[in-house]
């Protein structure tokens, strides 16, 4: 954590987007998200500065460890997305990296995604899974996301993030990272590879 703390604070994006990389290569996308990277922006959180350096190079290391390769993924079943007005899509990103690294694809539509936006996306990419993230309260909405899984039946939706106090009933509700990637793998295990 102190080489991401020591980037960080010299603004150095880079290095921060390379050490997460090589630490989740060889460690893992779970255990240095949740052991590593958590708690570095834990450490910062109030410098505003250094807190977008951080994330930005997270950001960016998160997608170099999801780069797509054809031949690696063996479905694009997932779709993850923000619910309106909420910006924190780190954690969506991490969760893309976890599940690209089970060979399960994503379709990522990332910060505040208006409803129809995501209606849209349901009925276009017909995913065997749909969460919404929510990190603050004020930017669930349970009923807007109650009614589209309503229209899809033959997509599971799930909610994840904080925001989702109370739990929309109905819903799953993916309480960590390691919640979100058990409840989707056997998803995708059960499906036939795209084409």
């Amino acid at each position: 954590m102190q080489r991401l703390l020591e980037a960080a604070r010299s603004l150095d994006t880079g290095t921060v987007a390379r050490t997460v990389r090589e630490l989740m290569e060889a460690r893992g996308v779970i255990e240095v998200w949740t052991v590593v990277c958590v708690p570095a922006l834990h450490e910062v959180t109030g410098d505003v500065t250094v807190e977008h350096a951080l994330s930005q190079g997270l950001a960016h290391g998160l997608d170099l460890v999801s780069a797509p390769r054809h031949d690696d993924i063996r479905t694009n079943h997932v779709l993850l997305a923000c619910a309106p007005r909420e910006a924190h899509s780190l954690p969506l990103r991490a969760l893309a990296a976890a599940l690209f690294e089970r060979r399960i694809g994503t379709f990522l539509l990332g910060a505040e995604v208006p409803w129809s936006a995501l209606r849209a996306a349901v009925r276009r990419t017909v995913p065997g899974t749909a969460i919404v993230w929510s990190q603050q309260p004020g930017t669930a909405d349970p009923a807007s996301l109650l009614a589209i899984a309503g229209r899809f039946p033959g997509t599971r939706f799930a909610s994840a993030g904080p925001g989702w106090e109370p739990v929309p009933a109905g819903l799953a509700h993916l309480s960590s990272i390691e919640v979100a990637v058990s409840a989707c793998v056997p998803v995708a295990a059960g499906r036939a590879p795209d084409a």
